[in-house]
């Protein structure tokens, strides 16, 4: 009995937290528009090992290029259980007309009616479709990235795939690794209580997210797949660049991971695995920025993580 309470109250917490999401997306949509002159926006259906079923995505194409292109795909923020495929339309335009690539922005299974691993099982499908594909795309230079939940499976996928096949990972904000509930008050913690745009994230929240997604048997989260800061240092791509905001409950976790990155590397993996500590912002400051500074942060981020991504295709 008490097992099915607890699912109706997921269930109904997640509607929740869904709808409030909708409402601030709607509020603030005008902070992310940009415009889409040179840009061919298609949605496209990805295959699924499961039967029956296929992925949602959004490709974003530069016009008046032929042949197969590089190609980054992108995975939206969303705690494992928001809904908010497209989010991210502003940095995917920006990445297509400016690296001259592909931009998969790809949904994936949301919690809690989709528990572990059917989120990480969706990206891997749609890299797998990406590289199955070598006559639409450019399948020697494929780089992956993401924000908070996708961010954390962009590093996950980039791992588990290898620098054989991942040239470079761009992560906002991850979750790197899945803590103990009764420990997250104590994990999670900004190190400046101060911001100027995002989102605080409180720590019921979070533990609702993580039981959403995990599940009772809390024994996964030490799965490389779901805590990427579990994998060995060289399985991930050469270029790695990471950026979180000091004021970001996440911002451990985006830490140690550079940490890991670092392990046991010689100065040439040093110099091209990277992390940008910014000042000032919280959660999602990219999504919401409130300010104009935010807005320069974003404008930096995103110049550095196109940066990151040419410098992986020409090595």
């Amino acid at each position: 009995m008490a097992s099915v309470l607890e699912a109706v109250l997921l269930y109904v917490l997640a509607y929740f937290f869904r709808v409030l999401d909708y409402i601030k997306i709607w509020r603030t949509s005008k902070s992310r528009t940009i415009r889409m002159d040179n840009v061919l926006v298609e949605h496209i259906q990805i295959p699924s090992r499961d039967a029956g079923r296929t992925i949602s995505a959004i490709r974003y194409s530069p016009k008046g290029f032929e042949g197969p292109l590089p190609v980054h795909l992108n995975w939206h923020a969303s705690g494992w259980v928001l809904k908010r495929l497209g989010l991210d339309r502003h940095m995917c335009v920006r990445f297509a007309q400016e690296l001259r690539c592909v931009v998969l922005d790809c949904d994936y299974r949301k919690a809690p009616e989709h528990k572990f691993p059917a989120a990480h099982n969706d990206t891997e499908d749609a890299v797998l479709y990406v590289l199955a594909n070598p006559s639409l795309y450019d399948t020697k230079r494929i780089t992956v990235g993401g924000s908070s939940a996708g961010g954390s499976m962009a590093l996950s996928i980039s791992a588990h795939l290898g620098p054989e096949r991942i040239r470079g990972c761009f992560s906002l904000y991850p979750v790197t690794y899945i803590t103990e509930l009764e420990r997250t008050k104590k994990t999670l913690i900004a190190p400046n209580p101060r911001f100027r745009s995002g989102i605080v994230i409180p720590d019921l929240v979070i533990k609702f997210f993580i039981r959403a997604y995990v599940g009772s048997d809390m024994s996964q989260i030490n799965e490389p797949r779901l805590s990427p800061l579990y994998y060995d240092e060289s399985r991930f791509p050469k270029h790695v660049f990471i950026a979180c905001g000091d004021a970001d409950s996440l911002y451990p976790n985006a830490c140690k991971m550079l940490d890991k990155l670092h392990h046991h590397v010689g100065s040439e993996l040093r110099s091209t695995r990277k992390m940008i500590s910014i000042p000032q912002e919280a959660h999602e400051f990219n999504n919401f920025p409130e300010v104009d500074i935010s807005y320069e942060w974003r404008h930096k981020v995103e110049d550095t993580a196109m940066g990151m991504i040419r410098a992986s295709w020409q090595d």
